[in-house]
């Protein structure tokens, strides 16, 4: 009986085999909705729901990014300001395939990425200082940092502005270089980068990423955090809280290992 089954079981997939169509020698064309989405026309909540920002605010925000009013990217795609950053805002806000995306656009999936990576590179290319370190806007609200800081956790080290930390993203394993990529803290593939939060809950810093197996002390000295922080009198007696990695210097400061022990004996 057994022996029958499986012949049974051989014939069904054969057929199955002989029956299917055969693949195509190219990928079907997507369909993509006749219109092109007015974003003037949606509310301020839709657009706040589907970009995090309302109207007013993504107008503002092409203005202060300096977006240029026509794009044009080097495969000669062209898109508008408020578009390519709607495009970029969607893309970032939540994981979601291009296909999804030009349902709501009404375009093309790789013309979508294409306006996406120019928005990218373009933010990347003109605000690179800013990215690395917002040093105006820090200087500004750094006494403000300290004192949120004091107030949630009274009585901790005084001067603490912010928080520093390594941020480990996995990754899929290389076929190659996978010694490079693995982090044996975390035992995955991965890559990593360094990031300052403050109070606000801005990113103020961000460095990478680099090879999953590096060192936080490694990307702390690649990216010149700390130089740039010791060369600013406005940092000098003002300090970043972060884990033993970074040690305690004139602008970082991290926990006591002796004053951890000592309380866990007398318990």
């Amino acid at each position: 009986m057994k022996r029958l089954r499986a012949a049974d079981d051989d014939e069904a997939v054969l057929l199955l085999l002989l029956t299917r169509p055969p693949k195509l020698p190219y990928r079907e064309r997507v369909l993509i909705p006749e219109f092109r989405l007015n974003i003037l026309a949606m509310s301020d909540g839709e657009a706040r729901d589907q970009f995090r920002f309302t109207l007013g605010e993504l107008t503002l925000l092409t203005k202060y990014l300096k977006l240029p009013d026509t794009i044009r990217t080097r495969e000669g795609v062209r898109s508008n300001a408020l578009e390519g950053l709607d495009v970029c805002l969607r893309r970032l806000m939540y994981p979601k395939r291009w296909i999804d995306m030009a349902t709501m656009f009404g375009r093309a999936p790789e013309k979508l990425c294409t306006i996406f990576y120019f928005v990218v590179e373009f933010l990347d290319e003109k605000l690179a200082e800013v990215l690395f370190f917002d040093t105006a806007r820090i200087t500004q609200n750094l006494d403000r940092y300290c004192a949120a800081i004091a107030a949630k956790s009274p009585g901790s080290i005084e001067g603490v502005w912010g928080f520093i930390d390594g941020t480990i993203r996995p990754i899929c394993r290389p076929s190659k270089g996978q010694q490079a990529m693995y982090n044996g803290h975390k035992r995955i593939h991965a890559m990593k980068s360094q990031t300052v939060v403050t109070p606000d809950g801005i990113i103020s810093h961000l460095f990478g990423p680099v090879d999953g197996r590096r060192h936080d002390l490694f990307m702390l000295n690649q990216s010149g955090l700390k130089q740039h922080l010791e060369n600013n009198s406005a940092f000098h007696n003002k300090l970043i809280y972060g884990d033993p990695a970074y040690g305690c210097t004139n602008v970082f400061c991290c926990p006591y290992k002796v004053a951890e022990s000592t309380r866990i004996r007398r318990t």
